[in-house]
């Protein structure tokens, strides 16, 4: 049996985000397999769930608070608080007393790890996206003073070039989507690759569980996590660009996850036509009294998990077209797409009280979507991928 290190940000238990969803299933779905051992490196967290078979776990230290120090630092600010002494220690420790098959960097910001991993140990990177990509949108979007707008271009240009590293030592790389996967071939085209989109975790319905009728709120729903600033970003890009269409058609807007309430105090400040809902303990009733999902990430890349929160409870999509990578939908038949949030807004509010058009999207996007997002399957694609180390 094969033994791995698998370099991660946290303690992915339990998984209250996307990337930690992604993460703990991935972890999951490789040891399902049998074929392997993992010991899983990171930061402590919250407090921890059950322990999974034929998995170790060590998190010597909590995530460190941002310093402008990283200024200083050849890594990124991400990179820079993840790669305290005590981490640094624990890797030295595993390489030194374990005989690892090779190493897994889950996300470009643990890349930090190579200094320590000696050459002719393999490498296989997880990515869960471009960041070279979404980390120069995110700082060329960014407006407010100068001073920040340079810290998050020279932050983002240190990325690109600790991503450009991991790639050139990894063996193989995984991507979540095909967009991401192919913009790595442009610079890497000697790579072993592999495409892993999430699985879904929950039950996945043979049709929708009830029809958008009358009766179903006129109300559009957005689920997610409001801490990372493209996510912030994109959230408040919508609200400005929805309230002059959806406010004067009676248009409900909730939005609904993970924030720190005092964001989405300010934000309902701002929007009172809007209704703010954060740290919820379950998204499904949400769902189940919404008419549409919305997803406005025109900023962030990766794969949008919430679409499959929406598609398995009957909810048909709304979402920026750019947004759909590595979901097997067709803008127009299976889902609403738009080039920019104003002209999304604009669909959704032509589209709102069309029960039929609604209806028809979530039974065939579901149709679509119900047999391409197993874990196990998942799995057993990473299990095939590490036998290429």
């Amino acid at each position: 049996m094969k033994s791995y290190l698998w370099i991660t940000r946290q303690d992915p238990r339990p998984a209250d985000s996307g990337e930690l969803i992604y993460t703990l299933g991935l972890i999951r779905a490789l040891a399902a397999t049998g074929e392997v051992r993992l010991t899983v490196l990171g930061h402590r967290a919250g407090d921890s769930e059950s322990d999974i078979e034929g998995v170790s776990w060590d998190f010597p230290s909590s995530i460190a608070s941002k310093s402008p120090l990283s200024l200083l630092s050849r890594l990124p600010s991400d990179a820079h608080r993840l790669a305290d002494p005590r981490i640094r220690d624990a890797l030295r420790r595993h390489i030194g007393s374990a005989t690892f098959d090779g190493i897994i960097i889950d996300q470009a910001a643990n890349a930090w790890a190579l200094d320590d991993i000696p050459e002719d140990l393999p490498v296989f990177y997880v990515s869960h996206n471009h960041e070279a990509i979404v980390r120069t949108e995110i700082a060329g979007s960014q407006e407010g003073a100068l001073p920040l707008r340079l810290a998050l271009r020279f932050d983002a240009s240190k990325y690109a070039a600790l991503e450009r590293r991991l790639c050139a030592t990894a063996k193989v790389i995984s991507a979540i989507t095909p967009r991401d996967e192919s913009h790595y071939r442009d610079d890497f085209p000697n790579k072993h690759y592999c495409q892993l989109p999430p699985g879904f975790e929950g039950e996945i319905p043979s049709s929708p569980e009830r029809p958008i009728t009358e009766e179903t709120p006129r109300r559009v729903v957005l689920a997610g996590t409001f801490e990372w600033i493209a996510k912030r970003r994109n959230l408040e890009a919508f609200l400005h660009d929805a309230e002059s269409l959806f406010e004067p058609a009676g248009i409900e807007f909730h939005v609904v996850g993970k924030a720190k309430p005092d964001y989405f105090e300010s934000l309902s400040q701002r929007h009172p036509w809007a209704r703010f809902i954060p740290n919820v303990p379950s998204m499904a009733p949400h769902l189940r009294d919404a008419r549409i999902g919305l997803i406005p990430e025109a900023l962030g890349g990766g794969f949008k998990l919430k679409a499959l929160d929406y598609i398995f409870h009957g909810l048909p999509l709304a979402s920026i077209g750019s947004a759909l990578s590595g979901l097997p939908l067709t803008p127009g038949a299976n889902v609403i797409a738009a080039g920019t949030t104003r002209e999304l807004a604009s669909q959704i509010a032509a589209r709102i009280d069309d029960h039929e058009h609604l209806n028809h999207l979530a039974e065939s996007a579901l149709a679509r979507c119900q047999r391409a997002f197993d874990w196990a399957d998942r799995g057993r694609t990473l299990a095939a991928a590490l036998r290429k180390l």
